[in-house]
């Protein structure tokens, strides 16, 4: 039986894939539950997996070589490890603190013809010397590694990578050569730049690492091939790192019913955008089609990730109309008189003539106003374009109907512009304005509540609050 987007992610040992058994699929959807905002690991479903996307990709047909590498710059590395170990550092520390390390890995290319870099990170806590030794047990020498990060260079402009996770350098596939052919499994002297003395005991091979559920050994030698190319990288989830995590989406896709996905979208839609369909674009990111490039998705313009984004902005366009519709349906009790004495009035207020966009915009909000049904919108526009004007017009026209109206903005600098400027606007019409932000002092702010609440009922003395949103 093939696997569709409801398999519960619990059933998936039951399909082999990637050799989960049953415990471990339940720590897949136990890890899952949490980005499917599910609380019941039961409900957690293949189509939950699918929509836990790759944070980048790698183009593993194409590594920048070592020399190409320069500090500052982001990139993934293919390296071939020389040495490994850790250094205990902050002997000093005090008793009650757990020990601390560093722990690098020197590595270079295949032919050893440049310059070595190094990878490093901190180990520490009670169990670190052990964590210590399950480190040089996994990156022996010689092992293929890559390595990807923010790269920088020491006083003695060796390159390094400093990681924060560990878990997240991948261990690749021999590339086919022989390694020990190059000296890489060779005894290599004490003295040799890059090696560390770790002063630790021998590595054991039988140690695991204490700090994860998840052995890599256990990976699919059948799979190696989808660790080279262009592949997916994933962050942590679970016990299960990216390399495992490929390995289960791979083998998920390979065995998932196509016909079983649903595509609500018309296909005269999808073929006036150009977009492939959904269940060719669920495979597609999270295993790229020959043909695309690392940078498409990169720039989250690949076919697969075109195809997503739309159905994210349709639904979404979709729900705010069906909302908007019914919000139209619902009279909204204040209906905004705008006659020929307002109009006069907005006239002697303006400090300068309306550039016909100012018009239009004007015009569209007065018909919201003078309807029945609630007002809903944007008014987009550079800045300097005028939008601040066409706000404090609506504001008056909604004032001169016996209402208050409040301006908010975002920071207290912007809403004490937009205050001097009302000033300026409404100075001489018989509106009082203030200014509510979150420095006002307590004493200043009772007696402009006060205020609000006692409405100024009289024509010409009314609130118009501007408020930076700080309480």
């Amino acid at each position: 039986m093939k696997i569709t987007l409801d398999t519960p992610i619990i059933e998936l040992y039951r399909h082999n894939v990637a050799k989960l058994t049953s415990a471990m699929s339940r720590k897949l959807a136990v890890a899952l539950a949490t980005p499917a905002a599910k609380t019941n690991v039961d409900l957690v479903t293949v189509e939950d997996l699918l929509n836990y996307f790759p944070a980048r990709y790698e183009d593993r047909s194409n590594f920048l070589s070592i020399d190409q590498i320069e500090p500052g710059m982001e990139a993934a590395v293919e390296l071939y490890v020389r040495n490994s170990g850790g250094v205990q550092v902050g002997k000093s520390r005090a008793r009650n603190k757990p020990p601390l390390f560093i722990f690098e890995i020197t590595g270079g290319d295949l032919q050893r013809q440049q310059r070595p870099v190094t990878v490093k990170w901190f180990v520490s806590g009670k169990g670190a010397s052990d964590i210590v030794n399950w480190y040089r047990d996994r990156f022996p020498r010689g092992t293929r590694l890559v390595a990807y990060g923010l790269w920088d260079e020491d006083n003695r402009g060796q390159l390094f990578l400093k990681i924060a996770k560990p878990e997240e350098i991948e261990i690749l596939p021999p590339a086919g050569a022989d390694t020990d052919a190059f000296g890489l499994l060779s005894n290599v002297a004490e003295s040799e730049p890059g090696a560390i003395a770790t002063g630790l005991p021998t590595p054991r091979s039988a140690i695991r690492n204490p700090q994860s559920d998840e052995d890599e050994g256990d990976l699919d030698p059948a799979l190696a091939t989808i660790h080279t190319g262009r592949v997916p990288i994933y962050r942590k989830l679970g016990p299960f790192q990216t390399k495992r995590l490929r390995e289960i989406f791979h083998n998920v896709i390979a065995d998932l019913d196509m016909g079983s996905i649903a595509d609500e979208m018309p296909a005269d839609l999808l073929e006036r955008h150009k977009l492939i369909p959904r269940s060719q674009a669920l495979a597609e990111l999270h295993f790229p089609a020959e043909g695309t490039s690392v940078a498409d998705y990169e720039m989250f313009r690949s076919p697969a990730q075109q195809r997503l984004i739309f159905d994210e902005f349709f639904w979404l366009s979709f729900a705010m109309q069906l909302l908007r519709g019914e919000r139209q349906k619902e009279p909204k009790g204040t209906v905004i008189e705008i006659g020929d004495a307002t109009k006069e009035r907005l006239k002697n207020i303006l400090p300068f003539t309306l550039t016909r966009a100012q018009k239009k915009v004007v015009g569209e909000i007065f018909a919201d106003l003078k309807s029945d049904a609630p007002m809903n919108r944007l008014i987009q526009g550079d800045v300097g374009s005028g939008k601040t004007i066409v706000a404090f017009l609506a504001m008056f026209a909604a004032m001169e109907n016996s209402y208050q109206t409040a301006l908010m903005a975002p920071t207290e600098i912007l809403a004490e512009q937009h205050f001097r400027n009302a000033q300026k606007i409404f100075d001489g019409t018989g509106y009082q304005i203030e200014m509510l932000i979150g420095s006002t002092k307590v004493a200043e702010k009772r007696r402009i509540y006060a205020g609000l609440a006692a409405g100024r009922s009289s024509h010409d003395h009314r609130y118009a609050r501007d408020n930076s949103g700080k309480g």
